[in-house]
C-alpha cells in the first residue's frame, strides 16, 4: 500500500513538472475575456432571434391573421339571387335579407358590394354591368352606394308615391283580400301606420259600415285581434246570408187575389175614321 501511494505520489509530481499552472489573470485580460463572452452570447441570441422571426412570418405566410370572408362562408348562409322584384318592397326585402347575412358572416364594406352583386342574376345583373361601365375602370363602390343605386332602380319613389296613394283609397270588397291589401300597401305608407292606434283607425277606416259599426265598440283589442274579429264576423254574416237564401227558396210564394181592373174603356182610334 505504501508503495502505492509513494507512485501515485510520483506521478502526480511529475504531472505538475509536465503541465505548470497557467499564470494567473490579470485584469485587463479578465476584462477581455469577459467582453469576448458576452460578444459571444450577442451573437446567439441575434441568432435565435432570427430563426423565430423567420418562423413567425412563415406562419403568417401559411396561415394570414385576417383572410377576410370567402363566397364559400357567406353562401353557407343560403342567400337568395336576385333576377326581377314584381313588387317594389319585394327589392327591398331582398336587399334587407342580403345585408343581414352579410353582416352574421362579418364581410368589410368591399365584400358586401362584391358578394352582393355575385347574386345579381338576369336584367339585375345587366343593370349592375351596366353601372359599372359608366365609371372608370377599378372604380370600387362602397356599400352605401350600391344601396342608393339599387333602391333607386328598383324601389324607385315615383311607385312608392302611387303604392302610397292606392293605400289611402283602399277600401274593403272581402275582409281577406282587405286583410291582405292593407298589410301589402301599409309598407308603402309607413307614416300612417307606424303605431297600433293608427294602424286600427287606419284598417276600420276601410272597412263597410255594417262591419265598421260592430267593430268600433271593441276598442280594447289589439290591431290583430281587430283582424282576427273582422274575419270571424264576416263569416257570421256570410252564414245569416245563407240561411236567409235557403229559406226564401222553401217558403210558398204568395199570389195576390186582386182582379186586373178590365172595366177601362178604351177606343180604338180606327173607329173614328170616315169610310
Amino acid at each position: 500500500m505504501e508503495r502505492e501511494a509513494k507512485q501515485k505520489e510520483e506521478a502526480e509530481g511529475a504531472a505538475r513538472d509536465q503541465f505548470p499552472p497557467p499564470p494567473p489573470m490579470t485584469q485587463q485580460n479578465f476584462i477581455q475575456y469577459m467582453q469576448l463572452v458576452e460578444e459571444r452570447q450577442r451573437v446567439t441570441l441575434e441568432q435565435q432571434n432570427k430563426f423565430f422571426q423567420d418562423l413567425l412570418q412563415q406562419n403568417r405566410v401559411e396561415r394570414p391573421e385576417n383572410p377576410g370572408v370567402t363566397l364559400a362562408d357567406f353562401q353557407n348562409t343560403k342567400p337568395i339571387s336576385f333576377a326581377y322584384a314584381p313588387e317594389p318592397m319585394d327589392a327591398e326585402d331582398w336587399l334587407m335579407d342580403t345585408e343581414r347575412k352579410l353582416n352574421t358572416v362579418g364581410c368589410n364594406d368591399q365584400e358586401k358590394v362584391r358578394y352582393a352583386t355575385h347574386l345579381l342574376c338576369g336584367p339585375a345583373a345587366s343593370w349592375w354591368d351596366n353601372i359599372v361601365a359608366v365609371y372608370p375602370a377599378g372604380k370600387v363602390f362602397t356599400w352605401e352606394e350600391f344601396a342608393r343605386k339599387f333602391r333607386e332602380s328598383n324601389v324607385p319613389e315615383s311607385i312608392v308615391e302611387l303604392k302610397r296613394r292606392e293605400f289611402e283609397s283602399l277600401e274593403q270588397k272581402d275582409i281577406l283580400t282587405y286583410v291582405r291589401e292593407f298589410s301589402k300597401l301599409s309598407r308603402y305608407a309607413v307614416e300612417e301606420v307606424n303605431t297600433e292606434d293608427k294602424k286600427k283607425k287606419r284598417f276600420l277606416r276601410g272597412l263597410s259600415p255594417q262591419f265598421k259599426v260592430q267593430l268600433r265598440m271593441m276598442r280594447a283589442m289589439e290591431f290583430q285581434e281587430l283582424v282576427d274579429a273582422a274575419i270571424t264576423l264576416e263569416d257570421d254574416f256570410k252564414q245569416l246570408q245563407e240561411e236567409k237564401r235557403k229559406k226564401a227558396k222553401f217558403e210558398p210564394k204568395r199570389f195576390s187575389n186582386n182582379k186586373p181592373n178590365t172595366s177601362l174603356n178604351f177606343k180604338p182610334r180606327y173607329n173614328n175614321l170616315l169610310w
